[in-house]
């Protein structure tokens, strides 16, 4: 491929933004109405949606119940009684971050029958239908600050977590191992409370000296069969 250059003979055009930016006097007057809208964390102004416009100091119920928590930043838009908003764009608008966040909650962890060599099975409970995401930190002591390791689990919006984890050893060693377990859960933002640190122990390599638990791997919601 050749490239040839050549003078462009002064006819390039340069645009550069000058503009200046907004500036609004003083309020001088009460407002008599607020128009409030709604738009996701991360989303520009303009996409934001109009919930209503209402008298300063009404109370005000929405309904909004996601599958999946997101952060959402309420705008508010104030009018005087002449009917002069305090802005003339909703870029320029008194702006709420509301953050979502149902799954609060720190985790039950039990464990399940009897460690192996490789192997603890440990039950998760203490978490909604809700949570989407869950946050696995194991360490070599309770400080959580030997040999820190982090697993995330993210499933699609409706989709359930699964009630039972799996904690593998990767160590060549022959005798017991303790390890210590911090759990959270998400909706979709941010996540919840951990846990406290609980330690769980491998078995050695002829499959004694390990952790045992009586947790339930279903959770209480055994099937029984009808009899014949």
């Amino acid at each position: 491929m050749n490239l040839v250059l050549k003078h462009s003979g002064g006819a390039n055009l340069v645009l550069r933004p000058q503009v200046r930016a907004p500036w609004y006097p003083p309020e001088r007057s009460r407002p008599v109405q607020a128009r409030v809208s709604w738009r996701y964390e991360g989303e520009p102004a303009a996409a934001a949606r109009l919930i209503g416009t209402f008298a300063p100091g009404q109370a005000v119920s929405y309904p909004s119940n996601p599958l999946v928590d997101r952060n959402i930043i309420l705008s508010t838009i104030t009018i005087s009684a002449q009917g002069i908003p305090s802005v003339r764009d909703i870029a320029d608008a008194h702006e709420t971050l509301v953050t979502f966040q149902r799954e609060t909650e720190a985790p039950t962890l039990e464990q399940v029958g009897a460690a192996t060599h490789t192997l603890i099975t440990i039950a998760v409970s203490g978490f909604t239908s809700l949570a989407i995401k869950r946050r696995v930190r194991t360490a070599d002591d309770e400080a959580m600050t030997t040999n820190l390791a982090e697993f995330e689990t993210v499933l699609p919006a409706g989709d359930t977590l699964p009630r039972l984890i799996y904690l593998d050893r990767d160590d060549p060693g022959t005798g017991t191992r303790d390890v210590w377990v911090r759990v959270s859960h998400s909706s979709g933002s941010a996540y919840g409370a951990e846990n406290d640190a609980q330690m769980f122990t491998w078995a050695d390599d002829t499959g004694a000296g390990g952790g045992e638990g009586d947790g339930d791997p279903f959770g209480g919601g055994h099937y029984v069969p009808p009899l014949p």
